[in-house]
């Protein structure tokens, strides 16, 4: 016989309780990870922090690497609404969404939200860029937190000449399978994966959502939604029982969908059917040493190139997550994002074993795991916290990473030549 809401509600909060003591306690004994005050991977590489006064409280970032573009959320509000952390102030301030021009002028430019409706609010979380190969038709998905009742996903239709996202419409299911969105990752024009990252919202459950989070619960889920056949969108919920569902991504060739799961500092690799849309029961995972919010895929890189693909489709290279080994000062950056700093973690995610020269390395070194991590960029925090999303083009020698509390986008530039050398150094 299963425990009912309000035995479940009364155990969770005990527990809280349980945890606060505990850390009160333990705190002043622990040692935080001792991080560089700013280390990259490239030994020709130049860090350069920009538009800090333009880019504001950036989750997420989605890389055109075709034509060398990236769009940008920034949401100068998120301190008085954040749903996990911070506070629960509903902000009447909209957030937007920025086009950066990496690759050529290095110009930023808002993008013109164009017939959005009125009477909706615009808080951007993760992004997915979707365009299929000879066509110019690109499309943005954009998970949107809409005050204290509702959250959805807008989509747009891009274009980079004008700076204008075009709104075709909204998914929304009324809270079923599309609860508490996170991050988004589109297979076509009209279907894409999505994280949710938890049964308890915090608008509603203040201390038993934070609990579900600090406990690492598996309460999280993956749902896939397409609108392009019926009058309403088809949500099916395709992964459950994963702690914090945080990124995903579903790699180029479609064979693998990755989720993050923050609470627990594992990306989990699912086996993927291109055909119908389904995942494998099982998963692999990889252990990492922070706690990954968005991940992404290099896409400057061969999907044909045997270095980055093996035979059937699965990736030996080009992931790349994001995110923070510190949680404790990720609150605390929560509720006065200048008051203190979070450490920063970018690190690539390949398959096999090899080394790490980081001072502080991306995984943590496990006999019977299929994958390891590379740290690409680590930072105390003194030049750049609280990193959420980081996107390689190697290809043109560019990482640009975004961070939730951070002022400004963080550019980091270097010479593509380096490439051939850690490809065969570290690619086992």
């Amino acid at each position: 016989m299963g425990l009912s809401p309000a035995q479940a509600f009364t155990i969770i909060a005990v527990i809280s309780i349980l945890l606060a003591f505990l850390h009160k306690l333990l705190s002043p004994w622990v040692e935080l990870p001792r991080l560089p005050e700013q280390w990259f991977s490239f030994r020709s590489g130049l860090a350069w922090t920009l538009f800090k006064d333009r880019v504001q409280f950036s989750e997420d970032m989605a890389l055109d690497h075709e034509r060398g573009l990236a769009i940008i959320s920034s949401d100068p509000g998120r301190v008085f609404w954040s749903s996990l952390w911070g506070r629960a102030i509903n902000s009447h301030q909209r957030g937007c969404l920025m086009l950066y021009d990496y690759a050529g002028t290095g110009s930023l430019r808002e993008l013109e939200l164009t017939n959005f409706p009125v009477v909706s609010d615009f808080h951007p979380l993760g992004l997915g860029l979707y365009r299929e190969n000879g066509n110019d038709h690109t499309r943005l998905f954009v998970v949107n937190h809409q005050g204290q009742d509702r959250s959805s996903v807008e989509i747009m239709d891009i274009d980079y000449e004008e700076a204008r996202a075009e709104y075709v419409g909204t998914i929304i299911d009324d809270g079923h399978t599309i609860r508490s969105p996170n991050s988004v990752s589109p297979v076509s024009y009209t279907s894409f994966y999505i994280t949710n990252d938890q049964c308890l919202l915090r608008r509603r459950h203040p201390v038993l959502s934070f609990t579900e989070r600090v406990l690492g619960l598996p309460l999280g889920w993956v749902t896939f939604v397409d609108f392009g056949t019926e009058a309403q969108p088809i949500c099916s919920i395709v992964a459950g029982g994963i702690p914090f569902a945080n990124g995903i991504l579903v790699t180029p060739t479609g064979r693998e969908l990755l989720v993050a799961s923050s609470s627990t500092d594992i990306v989990r690799v699912y086996e993927r059917d291109p055909e119908n849309n389904t995942l494998s029961g099982s998963y692999s995972s990889v252990y990492l040493t922070f706690h990954p919010e968005h991940i992404s895929f290099d896409k400057s890189l061969d999907v044909k190139d045997h270095t980055v693909f093996d035979r059937n489709g699965k990736f030996l290279r080009g992931v790349i997550a994001a995110g923070s080994p510190d949680a404790g000062r990720l609150f605390c950056m929560a509720k006065g994002p200048h008051g203190c700093v979070a450490p920063s973690v970018v690190a690539e995610i390949r398959r096999g074993h090899g080394l790490d020269l980081s001072p502080f390395p991306g995984s943590l070194f496990n006999l019977y795991s299929k994958y390891f991590a590379r740290t690409l960029y680590a930072d105390d925090g003194t030049n750049y916290p609280s990193s959420t999303s980081g996107n390689m083009d190697s290809k043109r020698g560019r990482l640009v990473i975004s961070g939730l509390y951070a002022d400004g986008l963080l550019d980091i530039t270097w010479d593509p030549k380096e490439n051939s050398h850690w490809h065969t150094k570290y690619l086992v």
